[in-house]
């Protein structure tokens, strides 16, 4: 089995159609490193060339392990798209701020580089930027970035609104390559600038395409630690997102698909958009990789992209 690729717009990359987000649970203190770094070789020796990760994604702990991964592939590695978001700065263990200063957006992606022992950041992204955030000294820096070779691509991610402000400060400059809209069948508001960014020749990596598995029963699997923390980010999407949960659960019936897991059906409604070229998920479990991986190359029937469709409005 090998995950198919599509082209990345009009940006020269090629991409496998899944890639997988370098986050928690992956870099939880609760999967040991080597497990980790398996994982990464295991993801390249299935054909996913995307890994996305950032450099406050729990602390600096989810860049270093993939560095490290990144190392044992030796020149393979340079095949590979690696993306970062930048503009998130943690304080401590659970306060983030906002931060798109020149000084500090450079300052990430020399740390970056760093850590993940690279000479160049295939894309750098920033991490959903709102309009006041944008100034002209933002887009110089990011300019000098891609000018200098530090970055290949510069990408914005986020909600549809973040996303458009993104390409209305770069309106005209050609500095942005590629967006990272949140999409899946319990969100579908991005379809639009999804479109529209086909139409101007820009990449589209699809992320939270699995919604977070919110409308499936969890792996009740107690003596695992990242059991406990899916137990506590399912109570606190509740809390603080109860529409976007109530939307998910409405997408129950893809626990029942002939043929095809949940998290299979997902991907597989995300990939039959013809706009989107990379579907990225996150997961820390090899038998989840292998799973998710074999929903490449198939088509999810049209009668369940139909009713996904239809259960979102």
């Amino acid at each position: 089995m090998t995950v198919a690729t599509r082209r990345l717009g009009r940006t020269g990359w090629t991409v496998s159609e899944l890639g997988l987000a370098c986050t928690r649970p992956w870099s939880g203190r609760w999967m040991d490193e080597a497990s980790a770094i398996a994982l990464i070789q295991q993801a390249v020796k299935l054909g996913i060339t995307g890994f996305h990760t950032g450099p406050c994604y729990d602390g600096v702990r989810a860049q270093e392990r993939l560095g490290k991964a990144l190392r044992t592939l030796g020149p393979e590695r340079d095949h590979l798209l690696i993306s970062i978001g930048v503009g998130t700065v943690r304080l401590g263990r659970s306060q983030v701020i906002r931060d798109f200063s020149p000084d500090t957006v450079e300052q990430q992606v020399a740390e970056s580089l760093d850590r993940l022992g690279l000479d160049r950041l295939p894309l750098v992204c920033l991490d959903r930027p709102e309009s006041a955030y944008l100034t002209d000294d933002l887009m110089d820096t990011l300019a000098a970035l891609k000018g200098e070779g530090a970055a290949d691509l510069i990408g914005v991610a986020g909600s549809p609104q973040q996303i458009t402000a993104g390409l209305v400060a770069a309106r005209g400059t050609g500095l942005i390559d590629v967006i990272m809209p949140a999409y899946s069948p319990a969100d579908q508001d991005s379809e639009a600038i999804i479109e529209q960014a086909a139409l101007d020749g820009l990449g589209v990596i699809a992320t939270g395409t699995l919604a977070r598995m919110s409308f499936a029963e969890m792996d009740a699997d107690w003596s695992l630690p990242r059991t406990w923390w899916q137990a506590k980010r399912r109570l606190t999407d509740r809390l603080v997102a109860a529409g976007q949960v109530a939307r998910a659960q409405r997408c129950r019936f893809l626990t029942a698909v002939k043929g095809w897991s949940a998290a299979q059906a997902c991907l597989g409604f995300v990939l039959s958009h013809p706009d989107v070229h990379s579907a990225v998920f996150a997961t820390a479990d090899l038998r989840h990789l292998h799973e998710n991986a074999a929903a490449s190359g198939r088509v999810l029937p049209t009668e369940v992209i139909r009713r996904i469709v239809t259960a979102h409005r």
